[in-house]
């Protein structure tokens, strides 16, 4: 049996409202992964833009970090 947790995408965009974002999963003690696929671009000497970032999350926490990213986007409006 295979207990590995599997990381789910949760959102895509710029990296500075991923951190904000992963700021307030961390205060809910969610556990997240960015994914800088900017910078990894630039580092290969390619452009990916600035809102091709990924968060994750662990697959049990994507309910919970769902409303707690839709309660931030509401209060971004």
């Amino acid at each position: 049996m295979d207990n590995k947790l599997q990381h789910v995408l949760l959102y895509e965009d710029s990296m500075i409202l991923l951190e904000s974002i992963k700021y307030s999963l961390n205060q809910a003690n969610i556990s997240c992964i960015i994914k800088n696929n900017s910078e990894s671009a630039r580092l290969a000497g390619f452009y990916a833009g600035n809102n091709n970032n990924q968060l994750f999350v662990y697959e049990p926490d994507i309910h919970s970090a769902k409303k707690i990213l839709n309660d931030f986007l509401s209060k971004k409006k």
